[in-house]
């Protein structure tokens, strides 16, 4: 079991998780590999919704620096602090 965020399939969101109905919450990002993430998913595909999202294949897209700009004003506009 590797516990590497980076090379990772399943990514937990912070904390400790119960999968199981009537289990308790064990799970975390510590004790939980990729092999027993898919084993509980199949069994439990409810238990989805507890793992953060991973980027797309091929890492993280950038924004350009109009797409910076543009999300910039829209903060700015709307009260917001950068």
């Amino acid at each position: 079991m590797t516990n590497d965020v980076i090379t990772k399939k399943y990514i937990l969101k912070p904390g400790f998780h119960q999968f199981a109905p009537g289990s308790a919450a064990i799970h975390s990002n510590e004790n939980l590999g990729d092999e027993e993430a898919e084993w509980y998913l199949q069994r439990y595909p409810h238990i989805a919704a507890l793992f953060a999202p991973r980027p797309a294949e091929g890492g993280v897209k950038k924004q350009t620096k109009e797409q910076y700009q543009s999300t910039k004003d829209e903060i700015l506009a709307e009260g917001g602090a950068i």
